[in-house]
C-alpha cells in the first residue's frame, strides 16, 4: 500500500469512527411549544448538553414572540389572575432531581405555578452580577429577611467566563447529583449553591427559613438563529420547613428563571415558579397567593432596574 493509499485508508476510518461516535448521542427534541411545555421542559433537562436544554429556551421565546410579551412588565389582579398561570409540573420532571421524601408523600401536582414577564434596563452582565452575588437580601431588599448563600462550585471561574464571555459549551449531560462526577471542566458555564433564605413576612404569616438549592447557567444560545447570552437559574427545595407551631411554612418549591439578552442593553427575565405554602390564611392555588407571587417576582425585576440604572443604591458585596 502506497503511502497516499494509506493516508486516505486511516483518514476514512477516523471520520467513520467520529461518525459512529456522534451516531450514538441522541439528536435534541424539537423545540417544545407554548409556556407550559417550554417551562417544564427546561425543568427536565436543566442538566442536559446545551443543544438538549437550548430547546428548551427556543420553545419559550417562541411562546414570547406569539403572545407572552403582552405580559411584560404586567402586574397580576383578581381579572387577570388566569393569564399568569402555569400548568402542573409532573413527577417525571422533578424525578432527576436529589429530593427527600415529604410526609404523606410528594404530589408535585399541589404545588401551584405562576409565571412573570420584565424587560429590565440592565445589560445581560449587570444581571448576571447581581444575581451571583451572595447577599440577595441586599439586592432584593424587602423581599428577605435574612439569606446567606454557599457556593459548591467555583464563582470566579463562573464569573470570568462571563467577563470574558467565553462560556464554555456542554456537549455532555450533566450528572449533578451523581457522586464522584467532576464537576471542574463545567464551572465555566455552571454555578452550583446552597441557599437559606428568610422571606419577609406577609399579612403577619412568617415563613421560616428554608433550604434552598438555586443553580445558574450560563452560555451562548441560539435564538432563532442569532447566538445570544442567557442565564437560566432553577431552583428546588429537597425539603418541606414549618414554623415552631407547623401552622406556616413551605412544602415544596420549584422555578425555572431565563435572563435573556435583549438589543439597547436590556435584559428580558422570565421567572416560573411551583411553590406549595402552607399557611392558615389560604391555599397554594388561592388567586391572592398566585398574584403575590406573580407581583413579587415582577417587584424583584423592578429593583434590578433601578439599581442598574442608579435609581436605587446598593453597597459592594462584602
Amino acid at each position: 500500500m502506497t503511502r497516499d493509499r494509506l493516508l486516505l485508508t486511516l483518514s476514512i476510518l477516523a471520520l467513520s469512527a467520529t461518525a459512529l461516535v456522534a451516531g450514538c448521542k441522541a439528536a435534541p427534541p424539537p423545540a417544545p411549544e407554548g409556556l407550559d411545555e417550554s417551562a417544564r421542559y427546561m425543568i427536565r433537562e436543566f442538566y442536559r448538553d446545551d443543544a438538549f436544554f437550548g430547546a428548551g429556551i427556543q420553545g419559550f421565546m417562541g411562546w414570547y414572540a406569539d403572545e407572552g410579551y403582552l405580559l411584560v412588565g404586567e402586574q397580576a389582579t383578581s381579572e387577570n389572575t388566569d393569564s399568569f398561570t402555569v400548568n402542573d409540573l409532573l413527577m417525571s420532571d422533578i424525578e432527576h432531581l436529589a429530593l427527600n421524601e415529604l410526609v404523606g408523600g410528594r404530589d408535585v401536582a399541589t404545588a401551584a405555578g405562576v409565571v412573570s414577564l420584565a424587560e429590565m434596563d440592565c445589560s445581560w452582565k449587570e444581571s448576571e452580577a447581581l444575581l451571583t452575588r451572595a447577599d440577595q437580601d441586599t439586592v432584593f431588599d424587602g423581599t428577605w429577611e435574612g439569606y446567606s448563600r454557599e457556593y459548591q462550585t467555583d464563582r470566579a471561574t463562573f464569573e470570568a467566563a462571563e467577563a470574558a464571555e467565553d462560556m464554555a459549551d456542554v456537549a455532555v449531560d450533566l450528572e449533578r447529583f451523581t457522586e464522584g462526577f467532576d464537576m471542574g471542566p463545567y464551572e465555566p458555564s455552571l454555578l452550583l449553591t446552597r441557599n437559606f433564605p428568610d422571606p419577609a413576612s406577609l399579612l403577619g404569616v412568617n415563613i421560616p427559613e428554608y433550604e434552598m438549592f438555586l443553580d445558574l447557567r450560563h452560555g451562548w444560545y441560539e435564538i432563532d438563529g442569532e447566538p445570544t447570552p442567557v442565564l437560566a437559574i432553577m431552583t428546588f427545595t429537597t425539603d418541606e420547613t414549618y414554623g415552631p407551631n407547623g401552622d406556616n411554612g413551605l412544602r415544596q418549591s420549584y422555578s425555572i428563571e431565563l435572563n435573556v439578552a435583549r438589543p439597547d442593553d436590556k435584559t428580558l427575565r422570565m421567572l416560573a415558579v411551583w411553590a406549595e405554602p402552607v399557611s392558615d390564611i389560604a391555599d397554594p392555588d388561592d388567586p391572592f397567593v398566585l398574584n403575590y407571587a406573580v407581583n413579587t417576582s415582577l417587584s424583584a425585576s423592578n429593583r434590578m432596574t433601578e439599581v442598574c440604572t442608579g435609581a436605587a443604591e446598593i453597597p459592594p458585596e462584602q
